[in-house]
């Protein structure tokens, strides 16, 4: 992702943006190596839920109204690029720890459209993101079964 080979491919290809999901950090080099944005889906509302798991962590949380997914434009941090869109999604009883980033992933789809859209029009109108930040991190086997026996989150 991050090496000089993949800055000279996309340069060749001259990318009108680039549309990132589910990579490793890119790098300062490439980010700044092109002039079109990076657009970044992301499986929770930033800037409370950056990392991974964001709707799980919400729900462990009790905090139902920032269970959702982020569009968003990718800077050199860990999601902390500026907002372009936010979803949030709804689960059921039925959902679990696999399902919600299905959940997350169909709400950002349109989302997505939506931002290529107006990225290839240059109508982009992206927001600082405010609020508390914080950074999550997978749930060990331990965080786990207590989540799923004390707070019922599977």
């Amino acid at each position: 992702m991050n090496s000089d080979g993949t800055l000279e491919l996309l340069r060749q290809l001259q990318p009108d943006l680039v549309i990132v999901n589910g990579t490793r950090i890119i790098s300062r080099k490439i980010l700044q190596g092109l002039s079109c944005p990076f657009i970044n889906t992301h499986a929770g509302i930033t800037p409370m839920y950056r990392g991974v798991h964001g709707g799980y962590w919400a729900l462990v949380n009790n905090d139902r109204e920032n269970c959702g997914v982020t569009v968003h434009l990718v800077d050199a941090g860990i999601d902390t690029g500026d907002l372009l869109f936010q979803a949030r999604i709804h689960p059921t009883g039925k959902d679990n720890f696999i399902t919600y980033p299905l959940l997350q992933t169909a709400a950002a789809l349109e989302l997505l459209t939506r931002a290529v859209t107006e990225g290839l029009q240059s109508r982009l109108q992206p927001q600082v993101a405010s609020g508390h930040s914080r950074l999550w991190y997978h749930p060990t086997i331990g965080q786990y079964v207590y989540n799923r026996l004390v707070k019922r989150v599977k």
